[in-house]
């Protein structure tokens, strides 16, 4: 309602905490919540007056308007009533009063003395409930069941010691793995600093972006738009991002592209992982900063999308990320919010509202190049928002008389050109003109043109001067280099990625069409291989005389499976192509190779029966049947192996009871289903067995069942092993290092278990047999064990990394020899390194080259 004059009367002001007393510093950052979320999202007609909202929770105005101005501690029953005269929850916004009340608790009182007398107005009568009563109270309760409490005091107290090794030892662990990803952050923050710095480092410059001061009553009112959007920068004198994030745990970095927002936070994650790691050695830090970006969100839960970047990402479990959340330990310092797709970024910033509640704080940045993004930054509600402003003239000034000698035709053409300033003025521009203007002519500083085409032209010479770069060596082809560069620009651009993780390849990376070699490729390698072993086997038992079987007819037999195994894997493919793209997302769509039904591939494997049924091989006779089983275990391995994700790399092995597995089944058969696979998987296990040591070793008749079901329980405890990712890659493909490592050493382990087991056994069962049998046993079903474990656990991701990469380089789009191209381009700096990440300089250099070869490289070559 209008007041005199026609002035509408003034509505509760928003509460400054920085302005606020001490002691009442979380109670007004709380009300200015109040004010963000409930009082500023009601219409400008119905947002309530403060003698308005005074009645409406039954208080007085006094009361609220120092509430509001930071002058007073709300009590809980007031704090509801004003939350709910504004159309809030005063449930769910009773936590929130309970942790300002935490951050914020006064010190106890101590109790105040007594009156003079009281102490000998104390009753005399010990017993005050009467004779003949029985005692009631706290005192009466210990009283009783004395010997049951008893016991269960000694119970306790002999848990608690016993227990107590354990509860340290875990305790301990859990600080050490906090420190080491608290460690891992600092290193990874010091990295971009140091880039940053790495010529001459630019003092920044901020302004602290404050609400405009309200209208004087009966003043000029503005418009709802400019009231609701537009903050008025205020600027300071503080130039440390860490000294403006301290008194308030909020902080919102913004600024336009180039000017050093990724640069601050950086800073900012290094210096709180100082702060966390400062005094004892072995303390548990306070808090924990993790420093990500937020390119990756894609509108899932806050909660899903941090355990499943720190999991990828940092090396954490995502139970031990909720459990730091629900502890307020972690504190995240999140890059990119304008990266976020579009379609994303308003829940991406109702999520973002909502972790703030979850951590002790948060700093965010997002650039502001475009007035969406800055209403977008507007949601998040923050305690601060400061603004990174252009270097001044003199800062410029500064930098190129750091190496003026070298820069001397850019003064040249800035003396020339005034219009020059406000494209030098960005520290990220300013590095790129050293690297492509240092002791050359800065012939392109001197066109004319918009600001958009001068920035393409410095981006353009910045390319050519790194192909020419003296280290390693001037680019002899550059056509192919550009080519390589501008793919890889144009995939990450539409992946909405930054960077590259040559270990990391995986089939989304191809097109459908494409990915059909690497879907099948290994599926038939493993069956190569695996069937390549029996022959060879029967080939040596043949010449050494303990096995007489025909090798050509083991082999026919072998290559028919090999040439089966091939069909089949092809039909699954096409069985795959034909679904659509989003039928596969929840994992049916990738069984695996051979788990399509068999009557699509049933037409090939009647036309290789009669084949081989023309050859004249006895398919009765000991080598082919020795194929043929050792054909079913490996397929049924393959049928188990669609469980887990047998094609990522494995940087890590932990064996464990209860293994993640996916269920590719519908959900109420899986159970069945599962129990019926692994019996499939157990009877090819002791057919196999027992047919091979039954073959060589008859006597006595128990051993081959004893020796099936032993080297089955090797295979079921071996099943166990549960692979998974690493953070801490040093090298670049140090994940297909490891998976190849892993691949081996589990083969060798298994290898060497089911030739000791099966040798002793038939040693100790027999012991005037002929070892020699005993031998080619063990050789023959060890290297089988082998083979199957080391394609399970790691074989087959290598070779679909390897395939895919092949196609990669057969389309043309990266070289062979990925990595050492790479590692020229860091030296070029055409790319910077992280651990075992590529990723280019600036996002707006990644922007320029996200463009065709064809088209940059007359810009960069000069002409003949």
């Amino acid at each position: 309602m209008a007041g005199p004059g026609g002035a509408r009367p003034k509505g509760p002001q928003r509460p400054d905490p920085a302005a606020a007393a001490p002691e009442f510093r979380s109670w007004a950052a709380l009300m200015r919540r109040v004010h963000d979320e409930l009082y500023l999202e009601l219409a400008p007609a119905d947002r309530p007056t403060v003698r308005a909202l005074a009645d409406a929770a039954h208080l007085s105005p006094g009361y609220v308007s120092e509430a509001f101005s930071g002058k007073r501690r709300p009590g809980l029953s007031a704090f509801r009533a004003i939350v709910g005269a504004l159309g809030g929850d005063p449930g769910a916004w009773e936590p929130r009063w309970h942790r300002a009340q935490a951050r914020q608790q006064p010190a106890a009182e101590p109790p105040p003395a007594p009156l003079p007398g009281v102490a000998d107005d104390s009753p005399a009568d010990p017993c005050p409930h009467g004779p003949g009563q029985p005692p009631s109270g706290h005192g009466a309760d210990l009283r009783r069941y004395p010997v049951r409490r008893f016991v269960r005091a000694v119970l306790a107290w002999a848990a608690a010691v016993f227990t107590l090794p354990v509860r340290v030892r875990r305790d301990k662990r859990a600080v050490r793995m906090r420190r080491r990803l608290i460690k891992q952050v600092m290193a990874r923050a010091a990295e971009d600093l140091e880039r940053a710095e790495a010529h001459h480092y630019l003092e920044p410059r901020f302004v602290i972006l404050e609400e405009p001061a309200q209208e004087p009553p009966g003043g000029r009112r503005r418009s709802r738009t400019h009231r609701r959007t537009e903050l008025v920068p205020v600027p300071t004198g503080v130039s440390s991002v860490r000294a403006l994030y301290e008194d308030l745990d909020e902080l919102v970095v913004l600024g336009r592209p180039g000017m050093g927002k990724t640069t601050q936070l950086a800073r900012l994650a290094h210096r709180l992982a100082e702060e966390a790691l400062a005094g004892d050695d072995a303390g548990d830090p306070a808090y924990i900063p993790v420093y990500l970006r937020l390119d990756s969100y894609r509108g899932e839960p806050i909660e899903e999308w941090l355990a499943a970047v720190m999991s990828r990402f940092q090396g954490v479990s995502g139970v031990l990320v909720r459990t730091w959340l629900d502890e307020h330990l972690l504190l995240p310092v999140l890059d990119g919010l304008d990266e976020v797709p579009e379609a994303d970024r308003p829940q991406c910033v109702r999520e973002l509202l909502r972790l703030r509640e979850l951590c002790p704080g948060m700093a965010v940045g997002c650039r502001t190049d475009e007035g969406d993004l800055r209403r977008l930054v507007r949601g998040l509600r923050a305690l601060r928002y400061v603004e990174i402003q252009p270097p001044t003239r003199q800062d410029v000034q500064a930098f190129l008389n750091a190496d003026r000698a070298a820069l001397a035709d850019v003064h040249a053409a800035l003396e020339e050109n005034q219009d020059l300033w406000p494209l030098l003025q960005s520290p990220m521009m300013l590095h790129v003109i050293r690297v492509a203007y240092a002791g050359r002519p800065a012939d392109d500083l001197r066109l004319g043109g918009a600001a958009a085409e001068r920035r393409s032209r410095i981006f353009d010479a910045y390319v050519a001067q790194c192909l020419l770069r003296e280290r390693p060596r001037p680019d002899g082809a550059p056509e192919r280099t550009l080519t390589w560069l501008t793919w890889l620009a144009r995939t990450l651009t539409a992946r909405g990625e930054h960077v590259l993780y040559l270990d990391r390849l995986d089939l989304s990376w191809l097109s459908r069409r494409e990915g059909a070699l690497p879907r099948v490729v290994p599926t038939v390698a493993m069956a190569a291989c695996a069937l390549g072993i029996p022959v060879l086997w029967v080939a040596a038992a043949d010449r050494a005389g303990v096995l007489h079987a025909g090798v050509p007819g083991a082999a026919a037999v072998a290559l028919a499976l090999v040439c089966n195994t091939a069909a089949q894997a092809f039909r699954s493919d096409e069985h795959f192509l034909r679904m659509p793209e989003g039928e596969d997302a929840d994992g049916r769509g990738r069984r695996g190779d051979v788990l399509i039904p068999i009557r699509n591939n049933s037409v090939t494997m009647a036309v290789i029966l009669f084949c081989l049924l023309l050859t004249g091989v006895d398919l009765a006779a000991p080598g082919p049947v020795v194929v043929a089983l050792a054909y079913l275990w490996v397929m049924t391995t393959q049928m188990e192996g669609a469980l887990t994700d047998v094609f990522s790399p494995v940087e890590q092995l932990r064996w464990t009871w209860r293994r993640r597995e996916r269920a590719v089944f519908s959900a109420g058969r899986f159970p069945v289903k599962r129990m019926a696979l692994s019996g499939l998987v157990w009877i090819a296990v002791q057919a196999l067995v027992g047919y091979v040591v039954h073959l060589l070793c008859p006597d006595p008749a128990w051993i081959a069942p004893v020796a099936a079901f032993a080297l089955g329980w090797a295979y079921v405890l071996g099943n166990q092993f549960e692979p998974s990712l690493q953070d801490r890659r040093p090298r670049p493909n140090e994940g297909v290092r490891r998976t190849v490592r892993f691949s081996l050493v589990h083969g060798f382990a298994a290898l060497v278990v089911a030739a000791v087991l099966l040798t002793a056994l038939i040693g100790l069962a027999s012991p005037g047999q002929d070892l020699r049998r005993a031998g080619f046993v063990a050789a023959l079903l060890g290297l089988l064990f082998a083979v199957v474990r080391g394609f399970r656990y790691g074989g087959l991701a290598v070779v679909r990394h390897w395939t895919i990469r092949a196609v990669l380089a057969h389309r043309g789009r990266t070289p062979y020899r990925y990595r050492r191209f790479l590692y020229t381009a860091e030296q070029r700096i055409l790319l910077f390194r992280t651990d075992s990440g590529f990723f280019f300089p600036h996002r707006l250099i990644q922007l320029h080259l996200d463009t065709t070869a064809e088209e940059l490289l007359p810009r960069v070559t000069p002409a003949p």
